[in-house]
């Protein structure tokens, strides 16, 4: 287990009751028909059943399993997920609360993640080899409120800030600030990352970015 792991009680139960609750939480609020349902017994329990969910739970379990030293029922119940889910996220990966999934299909994920992480189908962030069971220092660093669009591609010890989006088929092997856009050359944009908000990011890092081959547009 991490120092970082360690630090937030993650083998401790009361962080995986918390944890699970605040995903639940999410899920419940995603959408005007899911509030609409209300936040009772009954929704709790029917939408802890969907898939979205279920691979989140199996993912907490093999973290918490993991961060108490039980490395072989850790790994199993990340096979599990893999089989029933097609989810693949290493019981490594440190993630916090307010997990969503909303289509778990082919999603790899090893590294650290904020708050309110999203991962969309086909998404894949992990070690340069598209590995998600490499060691945490050779996997990506999200912040919150971090989302990977379907398709998307994060790999490598990069970070990204919080609140950022990766598009849709877009490949990111290099740093990212916050609040902000990454955009695929495909999209007609080669390797741009465009604001999402009026705040500019200080100097040294926009000539950071464009020394990299990244540049950043104005709103």
């Amino acid at each position: 287990m991490t120092d970082r792991c360690r630090a937030l009680g993650h083998h401790q139960l009361l962080f995986l009751r918390s944890s699970l609750s605040q995903d639940l939480q999410r899920y419940l609020n995603k959408s005007p028909m899911n509030r609409a349902a209300g936040d009772s017994l009954h929704t709790r329990l029917s939408s802890f059943l969907t898939p979205d969910l279920m691979s989140v739970f199996f993912y907490r379990l093999a973290h918490w399993l993991y961060a108490n030293d039980h490395f072989v029922l850790a790994v199993l119940m990340t096979r599990l997920n893999f089989l029933v889910h097609k989810v693949s996220i290493g019981p490594q990966s440190c993630i916090g609360p307010g997990f969503r999934l909303p289509h778990p299909a082919c999603v790899v994920f090893g590294g650290t993640a904020g708050k309110g992480l999203t991962l969309y189908a086909l998404s894949i962030c992990g070690t340069l080899e598209g590995s998600s069971e490499g060691p945490l220092e050779s996997c990506p660093t999200l912040g919150d409120g971090v989302t990977l669009a379907a398709g998307a591609v994060v790999l490598g010890p990069v970070r990204i800030g919080d609140e950022t989006k990766v598009a849709f088929h877009t490949r990111l092997d290099r740093d990212a600030p916050a609040g902000v856009l990454v955009v695929s050359r495909k999209r007609r944009l080669f390797n741009r990352i465009v604001a999402s908000s009026g705040a500019d990011s200080e100097g040294d890092n926009s000539r950071g970015l464009e020394r990299a081959g990244v540049s950043k547009l104005p709103n």
